[in-house]
């Protein structure tokens, strides 16, 4: 999970505005709410189906307070992502790479999303491929 941190800093710049408003989504059962725990508590929890949403301040590095709002992925949730866009300062799109059946879903929610007219151009975004087999 570092190496992905340390890319994941690297590849959006200076985070010297602390802490970072970064917004976590894609469908639902990507593995969002496991990712955000294991880098809160440094251990996999047990977790549920989200609805609505969790929020959680990290500081995966020293330097680098993110607080993350993990918004839930089901169908019927992803209407309401775009209440979240605002104040975003980065974006992390999880796909879980092991469901190929869901590839075009994601494609598609993740396109929906670049073209709102909410998301200010030039947000940093991290596509993080989750569940590799």
């Amino acid at each position: 999970m570092g190496g992905v941190v340390t890319k994941f800093t690297s590849a959006f710049g200076d985070w010297s505005k602390n802490p970072t408003r970064v917004l976590m989504l894609g469908l639902d059962a990507a593995g969002k709410t496991t990712i955000l725990y294991k880098l809160k508590c440094s251990e996999t929890v047990q977790t549920i189906p989200t609805i609505g949403f969790n929020v959680e301040t990290i500081t995966p590095v020293p330097g680098l307070t993110l607080t993350v709002w993990d918004v839930g992925g089901q169908e019927r949730l992803r209407a309401l992502w775009r209440h979240y866009y605002v104040g975003t300062e980065g974006i992390i799109f999880v796909i879980d790479s092991a469901d190929q059946m869901r590839f075009l879903d994601a494609r598609e929610e993740l396109f929906n999303m670049l073209n709102s007219d909410d998301i200010v151009d030039g947000t940093p975004l991290l596509i993080l491929c989750n569940k590799q087999i």
